[in-house]
């Protein structure tokens, strides 16, 4: 099975749609888990009821940028409730897609890899850090250096990155936890989540696919998909989703296609 994880913080409607839509070109085998990232407790708790989803109990208010929990919050959850799946997949609010066969792409991908991500980069010297939250990791390292147990960290972009439930059991099984939880309370370095996860699982040993170049241009920080372009997208078989979506027209002509 496929599990979702579906990160979103207002707009209750947009999150209906989004939903509909990841199951109508996900119409098998698939499992969505919902983090309610936004101030409000009650947000998303009906729609999920309505729409057969997994509410994550371990849901909390989260700035932006400084998300990095929420993808460990979620593996726990479906580890503490014994939830079987084989893919765990990493969506946000703006995040939808335009065709099927994500599925059939994962399984041919995924055959002997332990995760499907965007790109792939190795840090090793603090002085040839380019990216600014690698950056503050490394003025944090000391302290993160315990929970990797190495000297140097991978970074990746996490919107649509897969991991099997194989490398998650190790990464969970391995972790000091009560270490984690002081360090997700007491650091504020943004894209966290962009080097936590990946880092762990190659700690673990995972083996990592990166995602081919057809899909790399329709999955990028900015700026946002236009309407031209996800027209384009929705014509290319090859391409089965895109991200960021921020434009609410943009949006709701996707989520109107037959």
């Amino acid at each position: 099975m496929i599990c979702m994880a579906l990160l979103a913080h207002e707009n209750e409607q947009a999150l209906r749609n989004q939903i509909r839509n990841i199951r109508k070109y996900n119409p098998q085998d698939v499992q969505i888990v919902f983090y309610n990232g936004g101030q409000d407790t009650n947000f998303g708790k009906k729609v999920c009821e309505d729409e057969n989803v997994l509410y994550c109990p371990y849901s909390r208010p989260l700035k932006q940028r400084t998300s990095g929990r929420f993808f460990y919050d979620v593996m726990r959850f479906l580890e503490d409730k014994k939830i079987a799946y084989e893919y765990l997949v990493y969506l946000e609010y703006d995040i939808m897609f335009v065709n099927g066969g994500f599925r059939e792409y994962l399984l041919s991908k995924m055959e002997g890899y332990d995760c499907l991500v965007k790109i792939l980069r190795k840090e090793v010297d603090p002085k040839n850090a380019s990216w600014p939250p690698a950056r503050d990791m490394w003025k944090d390292w000391e302290r993160w250096k315990s929970i990797f147990e190495s000297d140097a960290f991978y970074r990746t972009s996490s919107p649509m990155s897969v991991f099997r439930h194989g490398i998650i059991k190790k990464m969970l099984g391995g972790l000091n936890k009560k270490r984690l939880e002081h360090l997700f309370d007491t650091s504020n370095i943004p894209c966290l989540g962009e080097m936590l996860y990946i880092t762990l699982a190659k700690k673990y040993g995972g083996k990592c696919k990166i995602y081919g170049d057809n899909t790399k241009r329709f999955l990028r920080f900015r700026p946002a998909i236009t309407r031209k372009e996800i027209k384009e997208a929705k014509s290319r078989s090859d391409v089965m989703f895109v991200h960021p979506v921020k434009d609410a027209e943009v949006r709701d002509w996707i989520f109107n296609q037959p």
